[in-house]
């Protein structure tokens, strides 16, 4: 037993020391094996380092925590909280971190100076959400208070002439980006029919609308249905009538999300924006009688049709609000949700004709002033030329606006190219 004891540290009770300073009576223990000399010159240096080491990092570690907990000023944001966005986007530009989104890879902490004060930035994740927390050293919490006031005024600067794009995330809404408003006139459709939307949506926005409306009695709000075939360019007129008028926009796709949370996230609109529902018809809210309809349980999303439409018509709609839908198929969509009140102007979005190729075929290769996209400098007339004979030579609804651009970027750099080219990528495209 003696032999035994000389050797090692045999186990010991728990001290009262031990509830204080975990882990005393193991190091009092060792050194005093150390003290008595019973091991050999290597082994018992080896052992004071590592008892140095221990200790020096226990003694780090409740002396931090005892920082912490008494000397430190904390601000806690939440993923869902609006200063979240403005941190983070604060973040993103400082040398302590490349990207912000990297943070949602694990839990992690970051040290950096600010205006002279050592703060510290604690990322906890959770369910897929981050939240962030942000320390300094001492108890005036002034300087947390700067901070947040240099991240806010950042993000509105930056906010200038952009629209917010908000998604639903985890039954709430979240901003997605921030997208830089573009004149309408990018989007390449009939002209007739878009200056017609454009008048509509002008219209009902007008500042003495909205006390028309109230004193008829008739809800405030407008409902727009764009249909047409994938690459119409639907989505993208939505986003920039948003930007057109600066009103934020919802983007929400219903598939796979109950008809409750639908009602939360409509409760949830602010009065005046631009709630965008895309491809309606794969949603399962299609005719009903109709194998894509929600029955019996089965069926492709949790949403049925009588929960869209009582939240499209309900209390929860909100007033000022505009509403825009979209469906490659209108011909799948219920009588009921394309009725006026639900969708007041039906919007037929087509495939390129030759006045939109021709306008593509100009936004691609117009000469920019002080900007070459080039090899060659070539004057309007010229690509005026150019276009018509390249839109001469695209069959008509065949090909999507988006499918035709996608062909001239690739050779943006030549619009002869893209002339001579045309024919055989048509022949190709058709095989």
């Amino acid at each position: 037993m003696s032999a035994i004891n000389g050797g090692y540290p045999g186990p010991s009770q728990m001290s009262p020391i031990d509830v204080i300073f975990p882990g005393f009576s193991v190091v009092s223990t060792t050194a005093h094996q150390l003290l008595a000399g019973n091991l050999d010159s290597y082994t018992r240096l080896f052992c004071i380092f590592v008892v140095f080491v221990l200790v020096t990092r226990y003694g780090v570690n409740y002396v931090w925590g005892i920082v912490r907990a008494y000397f430190t000023s904390t601000i806690y944001v939440s993923y869902y909280d609006e200063a979240y966005d403005m941190l983070v986007d604060w973040i993103a530009d400082q040398p302590f971190i490349h990207n912000a989104h990297s943070l949602i890879a694990r839990d992690r902490s970051f040290y950096f100076w600010y205006r002279g004060h050592f703060l510290i930035l604690y990322c906890a994740v959770k369910e897929h959400r981050e939240d962030l927390r942000i320390s300094s050293i001492g108890l005036n919490a002034n300087i947390l208070k700067d901070l947040i006031e240099e991240c806010r005024e950042q993000y509105l600067k930056e906010a200038q002439r952009k629209i917010s794009v908000f998604k639903h995330r985890e039954g709430e809404w979240k901003k997605a980006k921030l997208r830089p408003v573009q004149p309408i006139s990018t989007v390449i459709m009939d002209e007739e029919v878009k200056d017609d939307i454009l008048r509509d949506v002008d219209e009902f926005l007008d500042q003495d609308m909205q006390d028309w409306y109230a004193e008829r009695g008739i809800p405030y709000k407008r409902g727009y249905l764009l249909f047409g075939p994938p690459g119409t360019g639907k989505s993208s007129f939505s986003l920039l009538l948003a930007g057109k008028h600066e009103l934020d926009i919802y983007t929400l796709q219903l598939s796979n999300i109950s008809d409750s949370t639908v009602i939360r996230l409509f409760a949830e609109l602010p009065p005046r924006c631009i709630i965008l529902l895309e491809d309606v018809d794969t949603a399962g809210v299609g005719r009903r009688g109709s194998v894509n309809t929600v029955q019996d349980g089965n069926s492709q999303s949790a949403v049925t049709l009588s929960g869209l439409l009582n939240v499209l018509d309900g209390v929860s709609s909100q007033e000022g609000r505009i509403l825009i839908m979209t469906t490659n198929h209108i011909d799948h969509l219920d009588e009921a949700l394309v009725r006026p009140g639900r969708s007041d102007k039906k919007v037929h979005f087509k495939l390129a004709d030759q006045n939109m190729s021709t306008q593509l075929f100009r936004t691609v290769f117009k000469q920019l002033s002080n900007k070459k996209q080039c090899n060659e400098r070539y004057d309007d007339e010229t690509i005026e030329g150019l276009a018509r004979e390249f839109a001469s030579k695209v069959p008509e609804q065949v090909f999507s606006p988006a499918e035709v651009l996608s062909f001239l970027l690739e050779r943006k750099k030549s619009p002869y190219d893209a002339v001579s080219g045309i024919e055989s990528w048509v022949a190709k495209a058709k095989d």
